[in-house]
């Protein structure tokens, strides 16, 4: 699954942010603003996942789920919040349209 059909169910309504300081590129700026942005989706309670899609998610990405089942990402990298929520959303669809693709069966061929 590509991650822009994956765009079109409209995840953003389920996603939970927090941000906190930021120990990326800044300057000064990085005492002061919180430009940090981490992501959390449930995905137990998510209503666009169907449950061979959470199946597959969970067994995927065990290691990004915490203990709630909420699949946590952040993002530091930017000098904004804005940004940085920007790169946050676009990583979250990366991730899970990867996790979501079943790989090609490989056909045996003869050798030649």
């Amino acid at each position: 699954m590509k991650p822009e059909e994956l765009s079109t169910r409209k995840f953003e309504n389920e996603f939970v942010y927090s941000t906190s300081r930021s120990s990326g590129p800044g300057g000064q700026n990085i005492n002061k603003v919180n430009t940090k942005v981490e992501l959390r989706f449930s995905i137990l309670n998510s209503q666009l996942l169907t449950d061979d899609e959470k199946e597959l998610i969970g067994r995927k990405l065990g290691n990004k789920i915490n203990k709630d089942g909420e699949l946590v990402l952040s993002s530091q990298s930017e000098r904004t919040q804005m940004m940085n929520k920007k790169m946050v959303i676009e990583k979250f669809y990366i991730i899970v349209s990867k996790a979501l693709t079943i790989p090609a069966r490989r056909r045996s061929t003869r050798p030649t």
